[in-house]
């Protein structure tokens, strides 16, 4: 009985998901990938949420979004975005689809880090400048 029970909590053990990866693109992949982390204050998070709501479905009609994900923090004090391009043109028509939103966005949420991962061409590059990136370049690896 002992010996059959430490086997099903082994097998329990070996059943339980490990930490969650952040994925990245596969190496040579056209793909951008970042993840945004920004602070808000617990006082905007209503506010923040009626925008977030707005933007997401922008995003939504874009083709080249493949993955767009917000999420706070319990203390409601960190933002991290999780964004996924299928290119940097695809990144690009994101930033321009995000215009009108980010004059009130960013009164919302301060950014804290962006880190990038992929290979965004120049043009891309440039328009993301001002939220001082830091990139990441995979370079083995893949993506399913």
């Amino acid at each position: 009985m002992r010996t059959m029970m430490l086997a099903l909590i082994a097998l329990g053990a070996m059943m339980v998901p490990g930490a969650a990866e952040t994925p990245t693109p596969a190496a040579g992949s056209p793909e951008v990938f970042w993840v945004f982390t920004l602070a808000i204050e617990p006082a905007q998070y209503g506010p923040l949420t009626e925008l977030v709501s707005q933007i997401v479905a922008a995003a939504e009609k874009e083709p080249g979004t493949l993955e767009y994900d917000w999420n706070i923090g319990a203390d409601r004090k960190t933002l991290i975005v999780i964004e996924r391009y299928a290119d940097s043109q695809a990144l690009l028509q994101h930033g321009k689809d995000f215009g009108p939103f980010a004059k009130r966005f960013f009164t919302l949420a301060k950014p804290v880090s962006l880190v990038v991962f992929g290979t965004p061409d120049a043009e891309a590059k440039k328009a993301i400048a001002g939220l001082r990136p830091v990139y990441m370049t995979t370079f083995d690896g893949f993506s399913r």
